[in-house]
């Protein structure tokens, strides 16, 4: 195929005043331009698309799709339902679009292509497509070693594949729509016998398709004669019928299931169709009439090819209506509309933000306009509060399930809780310790979320040892508010020893800010305690043992143990604040074992959610906090011997 760049529609200093004056001439006799450019998607963004069991708006596949081709959610500055548009209705106009993300050079000399700036990059289909055959039998080579023991190369060409592989299925999505030379009719008997145009040479797949019964008929009679003996028509009309057939076997397993099957009990649990799929039955089946859903995919498909609205809007509308009375209370009307205005909002994205101004504008406060900065970043903070609050509730009322039920979820609602105590530390204490910790630790947990949503939909199905609505509530909830006090005091444990190397002398200051790294793990190993315990009973009515010495029921136990020895100590005198405030930060790397860690093990019954990556972010993170305690340490160990030489 030929590559056709998108446009930029620029007009001259000389041109516009043209422009304006043909515009005024059109209206002035009446007359309009025949199509309006597609600017509205609409209907399109809310098609509802099956993917690995769960019914979503085509907006959130089309969002995940690009964040896991180009690690953003949009291109260009536009939003990914757009792309998608061109890449399913115009693929040539999306071929010179860069959105495939590569992260190491050596894969691109891999496969011969110049690198572009710098190592890590996006390229497009344009860029890659000379090293196309190269890179199928480098993935080859790569799928047959073990992934214990593949090398990151060769992850990373394997990725690359994946992602140009499913572009190129999505490219061919509507390629039944388009004309084609194999459905190439040169005999005019040919056109008139299948009641074709007869001013029209080539038609696509669906033209013929929908004269199936009219070939299929005229060539009844055909299969007693020798090839010899038959006419032109004849001939061609069999070499029609062979191209349906050949054609209707190609695609197979295509992304794109928009098709539901028949019956409206279980949609979710059968397997839907993608619009080849539906095209291909309709050739194969003997008698099966023409489905009409196939004319609406058509209808849209067109519409937009030739840049009409309303045709546009009016096929989709009748579409997702036909769908939806097909699939009866399985699509919520409600949530799909929440799901795409969600997606629009990005709450958690944006949350960063308001979380990352807030540490900025706390920290100006400590050297100008104090007052005026603090409350300023108290509101930010109580901003991205809101958002990320929204953004909790919005997931609940689309999937109908508590907040947590995977990984990305626990650091979603973990950094909501860590917030919400932030903001209580902050309204009781008023030391700027809530807002700090509060705004930091909410930043952290998003950045790390968002790290996650690059593996794929967030909002999947949950595993069947989790679909528990109750439990989910009653132990997963509970367990991660434990997780997220360890975790905030340990944030402000943090803040603690800065203060006790830096401002020593304040006292007060000192006082308050121990008191809050206290409480705060007095909150976690509380809930920690119960989710444990509520996490034994579900065990025990899921898998018959109430403890199974399980990594992950393991971790629980760890952190239970590492926070009670700290109050024990405190308690006792064996430790004092610097002890604690130093335990409260171990605390800290301990949840990370028990949260995510225990998942690089690939063993137990908990044994389950986004593994990719993690090892080297959490061996740093581990090498970092040491390194911190370390040197806090020496540093205050420091301080008292040179306080005991001068006293």
């Amino acid at each position: 195929m030929i590559e056709i760049r998108n446009k930029k529609r620029a007009a001259s200093a000389p041109n516009w005043l043209a422009m304006v004056i043909a515009v005024v001439i059109c209206a002035a006799a009446g007359s309009a331009p025949a199509y309006a450019e597609i600017t509205s998607l609409t209907h399109f963004q809310q098609l509802a698309i099956m993917e690995e069991g769960r019914l979503k708006p085509l907006d959130t596949f089309a969002r995940n799709l690009l964040k896991q081709f180009s690690g953003q959610g949009k291109f260009n500055g536009e939003r990914a339902i757009n792309w998608l548009a061109r890449v399913l209705f115009t693929p040539q106009n999306s071929f010179g679009d860069k959105v495939f993300l590569i992260t190491n050079q050596e894969v691109l000399e891999s496969i011969n292509v110049k690198r572009e700036g710098k190592a890590r990059g996006r390229y497009s289909f344009s860029q890659l497509r000379p090293g196309l055959m190269t890179l199928r039998q480098l993935a080859i080579k790569a799928s047959k070693i073990d992934p214990k023991d593949r090398p990151f190369v060769e992850n990373e060409i394997l990725a690359l594949y994946n992602k140009l592989y499913i572009y190129q299925q999505l490219l061919s999505s509507f390629d039944f729509v388009f004309s084609h030379p194999d459905f190439a009719v040169k005999e005019s008997e040919t056109l008139r016998l299948l009641d074709l145009p007869a001013d029209k040479k080539q038609f696509s797949f669906f033209d013929l398709v929908e004269k199936k019964e009219k070939i299929w008929k005229a060539i009844s009679t055909l299969e007693d004669k020798e090839p010899g003996e038959l006419s032109a028509v004849e001939n061609e009309l069999m070499y029609l019928k062979r191209r349906l057939e050949k054609k209707s076997r190609l695609y197979g397993e295509l992304p794109l299931t928009i098709i539901p099957p028949g019956g409206k009990a279980k949609q979710e649990e059968e397997k839907w169709l993608h619009s080849w799929n539906l095209m291909a039955h309709t050739v194969i089946a003997p008698g099966m009439p023409f489905p009409k859903l196939l004319y609406l995919v058509r209808d849209f498909v067109t519409a937009y090819m030739n840049e009409d609205q309303a045709g546009f809007d009016k096929a989709l509308q009748d579409f997702n209506a036909r769908i939806r009375e097909k699939t009866g209370a399985s699509i919520r009307p409600g949530a799909v509309s929440l799901e795409v205005f969600y997606n629009r909002v990005d709450p958690f994205y944006k949350g960063k933000f308001f979380y990352g101004f807030s540490v900025i504008f706390l920290l100006l406060s400590f050297v100008a306009l104090k007052k005026w900065f603090y409350r300023f970043a108290f509101l930010l903070l109580g901003l991205g509060f809101v958002l990320h609050l929204w953004g909790t509730i919005a997931r609940m009322y689309i999937m109908l399930r508590p907040p947590v039920t995977n990984l990305y979820e626990t650091f979603i609602f973990t950094g909501l809780t860590t917030v919400l105590l932030g903001m209580i530390l902050e309204f009781f204490k008023k030391r700027n310790i809530g807002v700090l910790t509060g705004s930091l630790s909410g930043l952290v947990m998003l950045m790390i979320a968002g790290k996650y949503a690059m593996e794929g939909d967030t909002m999947g199905m949950l595993m069947a040892v989790l679909d528990s609505n109750f439990w989910l509530a009653a132990h997963v909830i509970t367990i991660i508010l434990g997780y997220a006090g360890i975790v905030l005091s340990g944030f402000i444990g943090h803040v603690y020893i800065l203060q006790k190397i830096f401002s020593p002398g304040k006292k007060e200051v000192l006082k308050n800010t121990f008191q809050a790294v206290y409480s705060i793990q007095a909150f976690g190993i509380v809930f920690t305690f119960i989710g444990t315990v509520l996490g034994g009973i579900w065990a025990d009515q899921s898998w018959g043992r109430f403890w199974g010495w399980d990594p992950k029921e393991n971790g629980a136990l760890l952190i239970l143990l590492l926070s009670a020895i700290l109050f024990h100590a405190k308690m006792a005198g064996w430790i004092k604040e610097n002890g604690m405030a130093f335990g409260s930060v171990v605390g800290v790397i301990a949840v990370a074992l028990a949260w995510f860690g225990v998942n690089l093990l690939g063993v137990g019954l908990h044994s389950y959610g986004f593994t990719s990556g993690v090892a080297r972010s959490l061996f740093l993170f581990i090498a970092f906090e040491l390194l911190f305690m370390t040197a806090a340490f020496l540093t205050l160990q420091f301080y008292k011997k040179e306080v005991g030489r001068t006293a």
